[in-house]
C-alpha cells in the first residue's frame, strides 16, 4: 500500500507563472517521478505563485492551507523539487525545518533526499542559534494555522458543511457532503415523494440506484443503509 503525501511548488516571480511557462511542470514532473520510485501517492499537490524564497512559511497562504490538508487527512510527507521550493534563505529553511520536523512533518527533497537532515557546519551552526528561538517561531506558526483553521470553519459553516455538534467542520477525513455534493443531491432526489403514488423509494433501492450511476464506498461497494439515511436527511 502507498504512503499518502502531498506536493508543494513554488514560483517566486509571476513572469514564471502560466501554462506556457514551465517552472511548475518542472517541479511536478519532479515530485511524481520521486513518489513513483519510492511507493508515495500524491494525494494533493499545492501551488504557491508569486511567493519568493525567503518568506517565512507561515506567512504563505497556501503553504498553511497544505498543513492544514496535512492535519485533515493524517499525512506528514511533503514533497519538493528541491530544498529551494521550500526556501531559498537559510535561516528561514532551517527555521521551518525544525518547527514541521517537532510537528512530526517529513520533508523530502526530491532531487537529494537527505539535503533537509545534511549536518554541515554551517547548518549546525544555524540549529544551535535557533534553539533559543525556535519555541517562538514554533508558537507562531501554530497560531497562523489557528486562525486559518477558524476562516475555514466559518466558511463551511455558511456552505452546510458541519460538525455534529453543528459547527463548521474544518479537520476530520472529509465526509461525502465536500467530496461529491452530487452524490447527496441524487440521493435526495431519489428519496423525494412520488407524485403519483406518494410513497418514497426504499433507502436500500436508493443505494443500489446509487452504485448503478457509478457513486459507490471509497472501497468500490454500494453504500450501507445508515449511509445513504444520512445522505437523505
Amino acid at each position: 500500500m502507498k504512503k499518502l503525501s502531498v506536493a508543494y511548488y513554488r514560483t517566486s516571480s509571476n513572469g514564471n507563472v502560466g501554462k506556457e511557462k514551465d517552472s511548475k511542470k518542472r517541479q511536478q514532473v519532479e515530485c511524481m517521478g520521486y513518489a513513483e520510485k519510492n511507493n508515495l501517492n500524491i494525494e494533493k499537490e499545492f501551488y504557491e505563485q508569486g511567493v519568493k524564497g525567503k518568506d517565512l512559511i507561515e506567512d504563505r497562504q497556501v503553504f498553511t492551507e497544505m498543513l492544514i490538508f496535512c492535519e485533515a487527512n493524517q499525512i506528514n510527507t511533503i514533497l519538493f523539487e528541491n530544498a529551494s521550493r521550500f526556501s531559498r534563505d537559510l535561516i528561514t529553511q532551517e527555521t521551518g525545518y525544525r518547527v514541521l520536523s517537532s510537528k512530526g512533518y517529513k520533508l523530502i527533497s526530491c532531487d537529494s533526499p537527505n539535503a533537509f537532515i545534511e549536518d554541515s557546519p554551517t547548518s549546525k551552526m544555524i540549529r544551535q542559534i535557533l534553539g533559543s528561538v525556535s519555541e517562538f517561531e514554533k508558537d507562531n506558526l501554530v497560531s497562523k494555522l489557528k486562525g486559518a483553521r477558524m476562516r475555514k470553519r466559518e466558511a463551511n459553516k455558511a456552505k452546510g458543511i458541519l460538525t455534529k455538534d453543528g459547527k463548521g467542520k474544518c479537520e476530520g477525513v472529509k465526509s461525502y457532503d465536500e467530496m461529491n455534493p452530487e452524490l447527496i443531491k441524487e440521493a435526495r432526489r431519489l428519496r423525494r415523494k412520488n407524485p403519483i403514488t406518494k410513497k418514497r423509494m426504499p433507502y436500500r433501492q436508493i443505494a443500489e440506484k446509487l452504485y448503478g450511476m457509478g457513486y459507490s464506498t471509497r472501497n468500490g461497494k454500494t453504500f450501507a443503509l445508515n449511509q445513504v439515511v444520512r445522505f437523505c436527511e
